[in-house]
């Protein structure tokens, strides 16, 4: 060890001859340092896999015993009611008209809704 360093020490080449080296030495620390960043990498995936299987196989034995009809409960739940309607659908509906009635009266601006309040039918 010594030896090589003491040579590299006495090496007196052109600068393009150490530039060279130079080069090679960083190539193949670069080499080095990403090709076991990779195995570790791969090391940990493997881990990852390995160590969720067994939570991923009660999960889908879970979903398998509650999509099964014949193992679930036999009373069904309860329907939506035919009053009962999604709200969210509402609110764009509405949204979608207040535009088209102002795009029709010229008003491109836009408009805030601030509140909702629901009243009774």
């Amino acid at each position: 060890m010594y030896l090589m360093l003491a040579t590299l020490a006495n090496y007196n080449g052109t600068f393009a001859e150490n530039a060279k080296e130079a080069g090679i030495v960083t190539l193949i620390g670069m080499v080095a340092i990403f090709s076991v960043l990779a195995i570790l990498w791969g090391v940990i995936e493997l881990l990852h896999f390995g160590l969720n299987l067994p939570a991923k196989r009660k999960a889908k034995k879970a979903n398998a015993a509650v999509a099964d009809p014949l193992v679930s409960d036999p009373v069904a739940p309860a329907a939506k009611q035919p009053n009962e309607t999604d709200d969210g659908a509402i609110i764009a509906a509405i949204t979608a008209a207040i535009t088209a009635a102002r795009a029709e009266e010229g008003q491109t601006t836009g408009f805030r809704v601030v509140s909702f309040r629901r009243t009774s039918r």
